[in-house]
């Protein structure tokens, strides 16, 4: 799983961190070659907050077995 944070350093003019509303796209896969990408907004640390918006994309999406993005937006 890879984090990227380019759209939000190049607005904010800083990398990601601390306690936060923080806006996410969250992509997964269901290793068979079918991804699927849903955005989520959730409050906390960032380190927490990414944890849940995986837990929250498998159980929303029955068929992701794989996270393979989360992009941090501004």
């Amino acid at each position: 799983m890879t984090t990227t944070t380019g759209t939000y350093e190049n607005t904010h003019g800083r990398k990601p961190r601390g306690y936060g509303l923080w806006a996410m796209n969250v992509t997964g896969t269901d290793d068979q070659g079918s991804y699927t990408t849903e955005t989520y907004f959730i409050t906390g640390k960032l380190t927490d907050v990414k944890r849940q918006a995986v837990r929250r994309l498998k159980s929303d999406v029955s068929a992701v077995r794989t996270v393979t993005e989360i992009e941090i937006l501004p």
